[in-house]
């Protein structure tokens, strides 16, 4: 099977496990009980993505499961895993493949919920308005700004790039370590020929600058790709099963909000995003998976983060057979 048919296999597979996903009830059947930490620490990136998050914060949801949660912004998951791994964080919020890298490598975490999929103008290539480039393929030979070194923009650029007749081997990614909120005054620099963008940066650079978008990255093998996860450790999971299932229960009634009322979405998302109303009013939405994550879905995205050089061939048994995402999803809270 050719690299093209394997991304569109991947894309029906992964768009039926959504559509499963979010006619799931929220919440479950499990009855409710006390967790025995209170406090916890999330990681997080103020992107839409996480909507579920924000509306369980400002809602309450987390209160009324027992739980007084604090919110960490940061650039990218990838950025804090190894403090995540040191303890400093609890749970984290953000792309699944730097979880599934570390995974590989030996560290051990649990994906306890979903967060986002990939839908149309929720991630982007962007550049200036005046840019000549109006195709990806004309990137070849070109830099692209990312928010993080093998990040989901470069592995779903990459996927993009290749399935139009392009090696993702001819851009350069240079990342920005302040992440998305910073990129698109840097693209104005022209410290990069283009962006890659979530919403609501993507409306606000539009808004600001008048960016324009070179390519949607839903299309194609990519739709309905997932993007974001909700994951803790496997140790902190083991040592708080209570806490983790607490705060299931609340992003599962985030998630279904999400899901149903777009309004609630974007109100959510606006009071972290520090972004004007006509920004988060705007924007385009991901879909906002309800219930249990799938190991499937995760199962492709590993095969993709092998297919394009993410993961070592060290690797490929484990994630071939299914063990590597399956050891995500452990029972036990």
């Amino acid at each position: 099977m050719n690299a093209t048919h394997s991304l569109r296999a991947l894309s029906r597979i992964v768009a039926i496990m959504a559509l499963a996903a979010g006619c799931s009830t929220a919440g479950g059947n499990a009855a409710p009980s006390k967790p025995a930490q209170t406090d916890i620490t999330v990681a997080a990136i103020p992107a839409v993505d996480l909507a579920g998050l924000y509306i369980a914060q400002n809602d309450g949801l987390f209160a009324q499961q027992g739980l007084r949660v604090t919110i960490k912004p940061i650039s990218s998951s990838k950025a804090i895993i190894a403090s995540q791994l040191a303890g400093q964080v609890d749970i984290s919020a953000g792309a699944y493949i730097g979880y599934i890298a570390a995974q590989a490598a030996g560290d051990m975490f649990r994906i306890l919920a979903g967060a986002s999929i990939l839908q149309p103008n929720t991630r982007e290539v962007v550049t200036t308005a005046h840019s000549p480039l109006t195709t990806l393929t004309q990137l070849a030979g070109r830099k692209i700004g990312v928010n993080g070194t093998n990040s989901i923009g470069t592995l779903l650029i990459s996927m993009l790039l290749s399935e139009q007749g392009v090696s993702p081997q001819k851009v350069q990614f240079i990342t920005d370590p302040q992440g998305f909120p910073a990129m698109a005054r840097q693209l104005q620099h022209g410290a990069w020929d283009a962006a890659f963008l979530a919403e609501p940066y993507i409306t606000a650079a539009e808004e600001k600058y008048g960016d324009q978008a070179v390519a949607d990255l839903d299309q194609g093998g990519i739709v309905n790709f997932p993007i974001d996860g909700y994951v803790a450790t496997q140790a902190w999971t083991a040592q708080h099963p209570k806490t983790a299932a607490a705060f299931v229960r609340a992003i599962e009634e985030g998630q279904a909000m999400a899901h149903n009322d777009a309004t609630a979405a974007g109100a959510a998302i606006a009071k972290y995003d520090q972004l004007p109303p006509s920004v988060t009013a705007a924007m385009a939405l991901p879909g906002f998976p309800v219930g249990p994550p799938n190991v499937t879905a995760i199962q492709g995205v590993a095969q993709a983060m092998l297919q394009y050089g993410f993961l070592g061939e060290s690797s490929s048994t484990e994630v071939n057979s299914g063990t590597l995402a399956e050891s995500m999803f452990r029972p036990g809270f």
